[in-house]
């Protein structure tokens, strides 16, 4: 065995027992003896055997002691008595140092198994519960065991079955012959080694008798004091009363009690199915799959055994059934999706088990999306749905006459409308083997009926129009919106008009409103149409032919109404903090026509301070202009750091839709000083976003503010420049370099003449000196009454600059345009 990547080898200078010495090679499984070796449960070596030597020779040298000759039989089926000397050249694989492990575990197991350790009492047992020498397990009438031995050896025990863990190194002193691996009481296990090694599994008969199998699949039954052997793979060697047999494959003996076993006889000839031997591949709609066989009778049988499982080897078994001798086919429902394998066995009158016939099936799960499945051998779906496959390695797929390739997990059936699936093995080329399942595809209508439309009716533009009505049929669970896309055309005189339909929600009705041409305008005439619902891609779903009443004389048409005005986005007057970095005005993309005056108190430095302020705005067209002048804050307080600044801004809206129903347009400002101590010239471009629905409306600002003059220091004169001179001092800017802002919010009008309205205002400000801070604030606000109208509002700022008071409230008269 060669060391894997990441293994050292280490060679070693052994001495042998008194009469010879040999240098031995050992592949060591890690660089540490500690660490167990890759698919060893412990670190292990391997030992070339010299000629003469015992086990009790390779103990001494590389255990110190004979004693541990036992631990020669762990991972080797070889013989290790006093004196019996071992082939020479054997290469064997043994534990780096004297351990104590168990000898098997119970490595999967179905419900209605129990163990019971040497001595102790029955428990249920566990999958990966260890099992030591002379342990016991017991599986009842719904149970099976899989238990495997360290040297990866397997016996799997059927039903019914008693066995008793004899291990490998089961003594001190062993015997002649290597240890069984476990010792049959009653009912049937399969012994089953995982490689071909020149190794055996053991298995003693409870009285007397022993198998040696060299295979992969020998079974072993007692049932009384008789014990039948039929071996399946490899060979099989039989010691009962002093005589011994050799079972080749596909042959069985038996023996009684002690008496010698008898002479090997063929095997009952595996049973031949109905259908050709091929992969059988089907749906398992929703998870559940069917499987179904039929064979035909075997002559001389007295029953069939019948197995399914998930591997070839028939370990992971899920279900095993024996069945009289008239039952010819088997079926199995409700199977999940995945691989299986059936495997029939005659059972003759003298109850030897027969040789296998197996045939594998593949479950593929599927699902239409806007559509069923129900069936295993065809589908069935909605032209507009989807096919949903769980992909299985071991398969591939093929579209009509296609290519084959990996099964997808998604047919777009709007992209391909493909006549039949066809599924085979993987790689597989043999012709004819693939299996094709149809593809069913559903039907599916569209009912239309029409009327003329009164003029100026909902749903599209005044003047004559048709209204259509259209039922979609077969499109349950189907995205009718994006899948189908339907369009309504109508064949009128002078041309072909088509349009969109709406609504269908939750599967009702669509409809579509047409105007109609000048052509068709003819007054005590019928108006015949055809009209034609077609899919996004053009298909026809339904058609009807509809004769509308001839339209009445058109009365004189009255002038349209003059469309209403857009209505006013966010606040008339919003807050204009009293802070020289936090003072951002919440700006719609279009600025009301306002005019107005007010006065701004703010808790600051300790007292309180005042600042007068005068307001206007209004918009050309898609311009607006504004401007904010505020004067220098006098009272107890500092003014944070707000001298009289003048803010002249320009918007231009590049965005409406509808009624104001989402409007958008860039925002530049610019905050000139207006006396000694404000803040220096600002520039403050950003974008202003909002919208209006019903007496809600929202408005959101983002932007960035940039000092265009000055080093930021604020120089004091007048009331307010206390707090410049603090910062000043500290080193630090009044007036950062620059910051940005967001500013969202939104209003509700309760009565035509009341608007509430809150905002939040958030600036993240680049400091030269210390840390960058956040600040930002709430708002609340309520204006009232009509052309003449006051406003009062309230900030509070858990987030504020040094030396900015936490509340600031606005009262403010003006006049505007027109009551919101």
């Amino acid at each position: 065995m060669a060391p894997s990547n990441g293994q050292s080898v280490a060679i070693a200078v052994l001495l042998g027992c008194a009469t010879h010495a040999a240098i031995h090679v050992g592949y060591v499984g890690v660089s540490s003896a500690g660490e167990p070796t890759p698919g060893y449960p412990e670190a292990v070596i391997q030992w070339g055997v010299q000629a003469g030597e015992t086990c009790d020779d390779i103990a001494a040298v590389l255990y110190g002691s004979s004693k541990h000759a036992g631990l020669i039989q762990r991972y080797n089926r070889v013989a290790c008595g006093p004196g019996t000397t071992l082939a020479e050249g054997l290469t064997l694989v043994l534990p780096a140092e004297v351990t104590s492990i168990p000898d098997a575990k119970l490595r999967s197991m179905h419900p209605d198994v129990r163990a019971r350790p040497a001595g102790g009492a029955w428990s249920p047992a566990a999958q990966g519960m260890p099992l030591l020498t002379n342990s016991s397990v017991n599986t009842l009438d719904e149970g099976r065991a899989d238990i495997e031995f360290v040297d990866r050896t397997r016996v799997l025990l059927a039903p019914n079955t008693l066995v008793v863990i004899y291990g490998t190194a089961s003594r001190a002193r062993v015997s002649k012959t290597p240890p069984a691996a476990v010792e049959l009481a009653d009912g049937e296990v399969k012994a089953a080694l995982a490689a071909l090694r020149g190794q055996s599994v053991e298995v003693a008969a409870s009285g007397g008798g022993r198998v040696s199998a060299s295979s992969r699949d020998t079974v072993v039954q007692r049932r009384g004091e008789r014990t039948t052997v039929a071996v399946f793979d490899g060979k099989a060697g039989v010691t009962s009363g002093g005589l011994s047999v050799v079972v080749p494959k596909d042959h069985g003996t038996r023996f009684v009690g002690r008496a010698p076993p008898a002479r090997p006889r063929p095997l009952p000839a595996p049973v031949e199915w109905t259908t050709a031997d091929a992969a059988q591949i089907a749906l398992a709609p929703e998870g559940l799959g069917v499987l179904s066989a039929s064979w035909k009778p075997a002559p001389a049988a007295a029953g069939y055994r019948v197995e399914i499982a998930r591997d070839p080897e028939f370990n992971d078994l899920i279900a095993r059934e024996e069945v009289k001798p008239d039952v010819l086919s088997f079926r199995a429902e409700k199977m999940p999706a995945g691989a299986y394998f059936l495997r029939v066995r005659v059972v003759d009158r003298e109850e030897y088990l027969g040789v296998g016939a197996v045939r594998r099936f593949h479950l593929v799960a599927a699902r239409a999306a806007g559509g069923v499945v129900p069936a295993a051998q065809e589908i069935t779906a909605n032209p507009y749905g989807i096919i949903e496959l769980t992909p299985s390695p071991a398969l591939e797929l093929s579209l009509d006459d296609g290519p084959f390739g990996p099964v997808p997990e998604r047919i777009d059936l709007l992209q391909r409308a493909p006549r039949a699936l066809r599924l085979r093995e993987r790689g597989s080329a043999v012709p004819g083997a693939a299996t094709s399942l149809p593809v069913r595809y559903t039907k599916v209508g569209a009912v239309v009926s029409a009327s003329r439309a009164a003029a100026g009716g909902p749903g599209g533009p005044g003047g004559p129009a048709i209204e259509a009505r259209v039922e979609l049929e077969g499109l349950a669970g189907v995205d009718v919106a994006r899948r189908v896309a339907p369009r309504l055309f109508a064949h009128l005189p002078g041309g072909v008009r088509s349009v969109a339909l709406a609504g269908g929600d939750r599967g009702g009705a669509l409809t579509a409103r047409i105007p109609l041409p000048r052509e068709a305008l003819r007054p005590g005439e019928p108006l015949r149409v055809r009209l034609d619902v077609a899919d996004g891609r053009g298909g026809v779903i339904g058609t009807s032919d509809a004769e509308l009443p001839a339209a009445p004389e058109a009365p004189r048409a009255a002038p349209p109404p003059a469309p209403p005005a857009a209505p006013v986005l966010g606040a008339y007057l919003p807050l204009l903090p009293m802070s020289g970095v936090a003072d951002g005005l919440w700006l719609a993309p279009t600025p009301p026509s306002v005019a107005a005056v007010g006065a701004a108190a703010a808790r600051s430095g300790g007292g309180w301070v005042a600042a007068g302020q005068v307001r206007a705005s209004g918009a050309i067209g898609p311009l607006g202009l504004d401007v904010a002048l505020r004067s220098n804050p006098a009272g107890a307080g500092d003014g944070a750091g707000a001298g009289s600044t003048g803010w002249f801004g320009a918007r231009a809206r590049v965005l409406r839709l509808g009624r104001s129903e989402l409007e958008l347009g860039p925002t530049l400002r610019l905050g000139v000083p207006m006396a000694d101590g404000s803040p220096p010239l600002r520039i403050e471009p950003g974008i202003a976003l909002g919208g209006a629905a019903g007496r809600l409306t929202w408005v959101t600002d983002v932007g960035a503010r940039i000092r265009a003059s000055g080093d930021g220091a604020a120089v004091g004169a007048g009331d307010g420049a206390a707090g410049s001179e603090g910062a000043a001092a500290d080193g630090e800017p009044a007036t950062p370099a620059v910051q940005g802002f967001l500013l969202a919010g939104a209003t509700a009008d309760p009565a035509p003449w009341l608007r509430l309205h809150g905002a939040l205002d958030l600036h993240i400000v680049y400091r030269e000196v210390r840390a960058d801070d956040v600040l930002g604030g709430l708002s609340a606000g309520v204006e009232a009454g009509g052309a003449l109208f006051g406003a009062l509002s309230v900030r509070v700022s858990p987030w504020r600059d040094e030396g900015e008071g936490p509340v600031t409230a606005q009262i403010a008269v003006g006049f505007r345009e027109a009551s919101p």
